[in-house]
């Protein structure tokens, strides 16, 4: 079992889910939607249709040209958010 506090982000793979750790990655039979469900919302965040970001593994975060929001993750890692997250987000952190 590993603490939710480890995964820095969680990616969409087929109808699994690919999950990223400090020290590798592992695949779980279940969808990213399932997985969203079982996640606290206050500390990870749907950045696309297929990932979802620990906001505690967030080092930085910065505007693209577009308006869209990247964060930039402990482990140099960049995750751009779609245009419809990045506005969501915006709204809910009061950027």
């Amino acid at each position: 079992m590993v603490g939710t506090e480890d995964i820095s982000r969680l990616e969409a793979h087929r109808k699994f889910t690919l999950v990223h750790l400090p020290d590798g990655k592992f695949l779980v039979r279940r969808s990213l939607k399932e997985c969203e469900r079982r996640l606290d919302s206050s500390t990870f965040f749907r950045a696309s249709r297929g990932c979802i970001v620990n906001l505690s593994h967030v080092k930085q975060s910065r505007f693209l040209e577009d308006g869209s929001l990247i964060f930039i993750l402990g482990d140099g890692k960049e995750v751009v958010l779609s245009r419809r997250q990045s506005v969501l987000f915006r709204k809910t952190h009061g950027l």
